[in-house]
């Protein structure tokens, strides 16, 4: 017998052991300490009170976390099933249980991601309605950017730094099907503003990550888009991805579930030495019509 209880109704400690059952033996480790989990749940604004912990005969068997938006949308932040419980069916009633509290909270949209060699979750994605509207690139640069560091400065565009929050001060920002780059999803995110003259031609949305002693280890590019019709985005894209990778700096660069779409993008980053380390799936379920 498969039934369900909401999140919230369990304890923390036992939420966080169920996702690490839950992605025992995954292709990727999903797995995390208790703090990181609950770090997880903030920073992705999953809610405990509409994600799904199931049993089978009594038995923690898998788990749904859900996170929602104020336009009715939702995004699956995770769906796995406990080893034992592989391969017998669970994986299709929690998909559609999960869809039934959707539809309950008048989602209109849902989105989710999923690594592309993961076949048999995408078939189970698609047997339920999703379909794969784009693929996402994490990219990572093993070389040095340090023959790159004088090309900003003969740049005719302006970099201001600051808050990922101030990238939404751009008249083209928007929330995008991507929500991990969102800049509301990205804690302790920067930005970078493109300039020309007085007028915001671009930005991007990043993220440092420092040691105990303060020394730059890592920075990770989410998002970066120049302005709709601009005569040369990819003079836009190439300034802010340099401002943002700080060329002559001795750190792992990566770059974050880069639409593949995003063709302009994804050349400049090749360009500076940029290689996917691994692929996802973007996908969609539309409401609307249901």
């Amino acid at each position: 017998m498969i039934t369900y209880k909401p999140l919230s109704e369990l304890p923390i400690r036992e939420v966080s052991e169920l996702w690490n059952l839950s992605f025992e033996g995954y292709m990727v480790n999903a797995s995390m300490p208790l703090d990181r989990f609950i770090a997880r749940i903030g920073n992705e604004g999953l809610c405990l009170e509409r994600s799904l912990a199931c049993y089978v005969d009594g038995v923690p068997a898998g788990i749904v976390m859900n996170s929602f938006r104020l336009d009715d949308g939702a995004r699956n932040g995770g769906t796995a099933i406990a080893p034992d419980f592989r391969g017998k069916g669970i994986g299709k009633s929690m998909m559609e249980k999960n869809d039934a509290l959707y539809k309950e909270q008048g989602v209109r949209r849902a989105y989710l991601e999923a690594i592309s060699t993961n076949t048999a979750a995408i078939r189970l994605y698609e047997s339920v309605g999703y379909e794969i509207i784009d693929r996402l690139l994490i990219m990572t640069n093993e070389q040095s950017l340090e023959s790159q560091d004088q090309q900003n400065a003969s740049t005719p565009f302006t970099l201001v730094r600051g808050l990922a929050a101030e990238a939404a001060t751009a008249d083209f920002y928007r929330s995008g099907e991507v929500w991990q780059t969102d800049a509301a999803s990205i804690k302790d995110g920067e930005c970078v503003l493109v300039y020309e003259g007085e007028e915001l031609v671009g930005y991007g949305l990043f993220k440092r990550a420092f040691d105990a002693a303060g020394r730059l280890q890592a920075i990770t590019l989410f998002r970066c888009e120049a302005a709709p019709d601009y005569r040369d985005a990819q003079a836009v894209l190439k300034a802010a991805v340099l401002e943002m990778m700080q060329p002559g700096s001795t750190c792992k660069r990566s770059a974050f579930n880069i639409r593949a779409s995003h063709k302009e993008l994804v050349d400049v980053l090749e360009a500076l030495g940029f290689a996917s380390s691994m692929e996802q799936v973007l996908m969609v379920r539309d409401y609307n019509a249901t």
